[in-house]
């Protein structure tokens, strides 16, 4: 597999790439991001699906500037796919034909079945574990759907309804809504039942926007849309509102400049399908179609599956910012010990195990920029950039365990911002103690083997080594409960 590889994605509105790089077998992170609001499919839908000239020359344009990023950013791999306005349009071989002779891009036409795929495939592989959903994929020229069952994709349908069609056919025409919305209706009654899932996992540039909306309402305290979740049943009298609302109104909502001409279409759409689908909760995907042909690729010899409990994002930061990585799983390790040996007192649920392994593990990232303030770097690292495989509440948790493995506890005060993500203080607290100790046990870096035992309000470390160092750190903790730390040379 390529170290860097670039996906082009030729949509009816956009033309987007992204460029993934490698960091071991599995493990890739994003170096580049570039959107051109190309609309190649502008003019098309109202002249029997033919590609216009202007539209095509603004996505010729746009396809030579990515051709300079990928050779500039040495990229040994890449991927041209093309959706909607190019499966439909008559003349789509004479627009491909002059990319390949003079860029020397191959581009090719994927189906509605296959784009819906894709989509699916970036959600069970990026997402937190899914069981059962719905992906709804709503771009220029169709809406992708794929039904997940067991952790599966059992089916995918692509629809002939976009935000672009429904423009040209309607909205450019007097604003016609009523009229709009019926032609929906008709569209989507051919979604077959099994179809409905009290889950939908939302893709692409309208759903995006309107999750973003969301959680600016809800004062969200994480700016990151990828596993944002929220009841979509609370807000669908919001996309109502944008449906019939005047192109200049869309800012009041929050609707941003480059939606303005899509965005009442894309809604029109959605809300549509929320009440068909009966869907009560929403996930936001902030991948889709070209992390979809990454993966496939990637994955192509795992069955399109990453391999049992490995978590991407987890694996790019170790590989990236872990210098000594025996150090690293032996903090995790300890922690995960002293998390059993301790439960009668803290009587923590189990399931925190997850990110309290995480934490351990990532503390030290920091450390790559800055010896001074790591914890701080640590921090802002894993909010940012844990992006897949876990949820918000798991990232915000690991991200502030991380932050507060000092001598100090965190207090009510200083978690009060991510409040509505966390459990209670008192958890915080003990995992944030937990890590902080399994750390000053290896202060000396020795990775020693340790045992321990708890009686009678002491926590017993037995070790073949004095850990003077680990000593003297302990004394400056601060414990979540009154119980003494004993170290004995065995």
């Amino acid at each position: 597999m390529a170290k860097r590889t670039a996906v082009i994605d030729i949509g009816s509105n956009s033309a987007r790439m992204v460029i993934f790089e490698k960091s071991s077998s599995y493990a890739f992170h994003l170096v580049k991001e570039i959107k051109s609001r190309i609309r190649i499919g502008e003019g098309a839908y109202e002249n029997g699906g033919i590609l216009q000239d202007k539209p095509m020359q603004r996505a010729y344009d746009a396809l030579e500037d990515f051709c300079h990023v990928i050779r500039s950013l040495k990229c040994n791999k890449t991927f041209c796919v093309a959706t909607s306005a190019l499966r439909d349009a008559p003349n789509a071989k004479t627009f491909i034909t002059k990319v390949k002779k003079n860029l020397n891009l191959n581009i090719k036409i994927i189906d509605g079945k296959k784009e819906a795929q894709f989509g699916a495939l970036a959600s069970l592989n990026l997402l937190k574990p899914i069981l059962n959903a719905t992906t709804i994929d709503i771009g220029g020229g169709s809406t992708e759907l794929a039904c997940i069952e067991d952790g599966k994709i059992v089916d995918t349908i692509s629809i002939d309804v976009g935000t672009v069609r429904l423009k040209e056919l309607f909205f450019d025409k007097t604003n016609e809504i009523e009229k709009a919305q019926e032609f929906i209706g008709k569209k989507l009654k051919s979604i077959p039942k099994h179809f409905k899932s009290k889950t939908i996992i939302g893709i692409g540039g309208t759903i995006r926007a309107f999750s973003n909306i969301v959680m600016h309402k809800m004062n969200y305290p994480l700016e990151t849309i990828h596993g944002f979740e929220y009841n979509i049943e609370e807000y669908q009298y919001l996309l109502k509102q944008i449906i019939t609302a005047d192109v200049l109104e869309l800012k009041d909502y929050g609707v941003r400049k480059d939606r303005y001409d899509t965005m009442r279409e894309g809604c029109a759409i959605f809300d549509t399908l929320i009440s068909q689908l009966d869907a009560k909760e929403m996930i936001t995907n902030g991948t889709g179609v070209r992390e979809g042909v990454y993966l496939q690729d990637l994955l192509r010899s795992s069955n399109q599956r990453f391999p049992k409990n490995f978590r991407v994002s987890e694996k790019s930061l170790s590989d990236r910012f872990i210098s000594d990585t025996k150090e690293s799983l032996y903090v995790s390790k300890v922690a995960l010990k002293l998390f059993d040996t301790l439960e009668y007192i803290h009587q923590i649920d189990p399931q925190y195990k997850k990110e309290l392994r995480v934490a351990a593990k990532l503390y030290s990232i920091g450390r790559s920029l800055s010896f001074y303030q790591e914890h701080l770097h640590s921090f802002y690292f894993i909010t940012n950039n844990l992006n897949y495989n876990f949820s918000h509440q798991q990232r915000v948790l690991i991200a502030l365990l991380v932050k507060y493995h000092t001598k100090k506890l965190p207090s009510f005060e200083d978690v009060k911002a991510y409040e509505m993500l966390l459990p209670k203080i008192e958890i915080v607290n003990w995992l944030s103690f937990i890590i902080s100790l399994a750390k000053s046990l290896n202060a000396n870096f020795s990775n020693a083997k340790l045992e321990f035992s708890y009686e009678n309000h002491t926590l017993t470390i037995n070790c073949p080594q004095k850990l003077f160092l680990a000593k003297e750190s302990i004394k400056k903790l601060v414990k979540p409960a009154s119980f003494a730390i004993v170290i004995k040379n065995s």
